[in-house]
């Protein structure tokens, strides 16, 4: 149920408050649930379940970049999104990508399912979390909310998931531009019918966008520095590639060569090279290429790329920030491969490149003018072109989290900016850390970027679920 977070403050002795009800607090509520603990649950989001930017989406050409298998919110039970998608009639293999409007039905499926478990206790609190104070040794702490009051809690988990759209310094506050490609139907409304239009970016958010703008008759060209598309891929699945998880413990975050190292790393659990389209040659013969070997199945890297993260996650959580630095950087070249997009989606942007009704461009505007009664835009070149909108499609911010005289600050909505304070500490596994000593506050999901490196997939963040709630079962 959805209560007014003034009702039933009563402290009790086990009592954790989920902040952020998305896929990392949905997979942390089940986890709960299911484990059969005896602790009341207060999930304070103002959206409900699966309506939030991620996933709250409604065009079916919105794919997850994830393949069906590796999207269960339940571990132990990898089948879960796949027999959902059947039971609803969804045509949807478990190596390919669903729609992300039915992953967010599948979300709420889940939470409904294990909030109406008998004797699950349990609220949602339809707010937003400012601050998690603690209340004095032992005492637990309090979740101020933005109403100014509060829920008493003996743990708390952080959930809150990616922040607000990442925009280009000087466009933010521009009228007229459209500051994400989602809700999509804000994008949308925001172009003049079959106009032009400037979409900056060419990674995943970019590419939404261009099929979304593409099937209402717009034209659309794609500006990035580089110009660079992702990588195509076929499939992200678990178990498909064996590493010997001792050679990655053998990687050496301070060996200058440690790129190539993790290439190598590559190259042996293949048994040869991966086969990739020469990046020498332009945009679109590129993608051409790389589509061609999705098509006969020659991206062995996906495999190896997912097995590698996994493994590397547990151990580079153990590990100092300058070594998760060091390894960070060391994977730069593999960023398009990380963020490869689905051949499916591939193949309907190599149309739309064939045809003309996309473009894609190196370089960004050196000026951007108008929008009365359109976009003038000046590229380094020297050329200008006139284009009817603009749309940033950069990704997102992460939520600057700060700690300030033992008090967590959480951001308030839509604000990148970030607070007085210093960020989160955060122990192996990912308690904070205030002044020497871990508190009862855990970081889920993409929170816990500041501590794991990798954190973009579901499976991540219902593992650190099922993680956490082993150890509150114990204690």
């Amino acid at each position: 149920m959805t209560i007014s977070p003034a009702q039933g403050t009563d402290v009790v002795r086990r009592r954790v408050v989920i902040i952020g009800g998305g896929v990392a607090g949905t997979a942390a509520f089940a986890a709960l649930a299911r484990a059969g603990v005896d602790v009341q649950v207060d999930i304070v989001d103002p959206l409900a379940a699966g309506a939030g930017p991620a996933f709250g989406v409604g065009d079916a050409a919105l794919l997850c970049n994830t393949s069906v298998d590796l999207m269960s919110l339940l571990p132990g039970l990898p089948a879960d999104f796949h027999e959902s998608l059947r039971a609803r009639g969804v045509p949807a293999g478990r190596e390919e990508f669903a729609p992300r409007r039915e992953f967010a039905r599948y979300l709420r499926e889940v939470y409904e399912t294990w909030a109406g478990r008998p004797g699950m206790s349990h609220r949602r609190v339809s707010r937003r979390a400012l601050a998690v104070r603690p209340l004095g040794p032992g005492e637990g702490y309090r979740v101020v909310l933005d109403d100014g009051s509060g829920l008493t809690a003996s743990d708390v988990l952080v959930c809150l998931g990616w922040g607000p759209p990442r925009v280009p310094d000087g466009l933010r506050d521009r009228p007229g531009i459209v500051t994400s490609p989602f809700p999509e139907e804000r994008m949308l409304e925001s172009v003049r019918p079959s106009g032009r239009v400037l979409v900056l970016g060419t990674r995943l958010s970019a590419i939404d966008a261009a099929l979304l703008l593409t099937r209402h008759g717009h034209r659309v060209t794609l500006a990035s520095p580089s110009g660079a598309l992702p990588a195509v891929r076929t499939r992200t699945v678990r178990g498909a590639a064996r590493i010997d998880p001792a050679e990655v413990h053998a990687l050496d975050p301070a060996d200058p060569r440690l790129t190539r190292r993790i290439l190598d790393l590559v190259t042996r659990t293949l048994g040869t090279a991966p086969t990739c389209a020469d990046a020498s040659i332009g945009t679109l013969e590129r993608l051409r290429s790389e589509v061609e070997l999705a098509r006969r199945g020659q991206v062995g890297w996906q495999d190896v790329l997912v097995e590698l993260v996994d493994l590397a996650n547990p151990i580079l959580v153990r590990r100092d920030q300058d070594a998760r630095r060091r390894v960070l950087r060391a994977c730069e070249p593999l960023t398009r491969y990380l963020g490869s997009f689905p051949l499916c989606n591939a193949e309907r942007l190599l149309g739309l490149l064939d045809t003309g009704q996309v473009k894609v461009r190196a370089g960004t505007p050196r000026r951007l003018d108008g929008p009365s009664p359109f976009w003038r835009v000046q590229w380094p070149d020297g050329r200008s072109e006139h284009f009817d909108g603009v749309v940033c499609a950069t990704g997102f911010t992460g939520r600057p989290l700060r700690v300030r005289s033992g008090v967590l600050t959480l951001p308030k909505a839509h604000d990148a900016s970030p607070v007085a304070g210093a960020p989160p500490e955060l122990d192996a596994d990912l308690r904070l850390r205030v002044d020497g000593r871990s508190e009862r506050i855990w970081l889920l999901g993409v929170s816990s970027g500041v501590r794991m490196p990798f954190v973009n997939a579901v499976h991540h963040a219902t593992d650190q679920a099922e993680a956490f709630t082993r150890a509150f079962a114990e204690t």
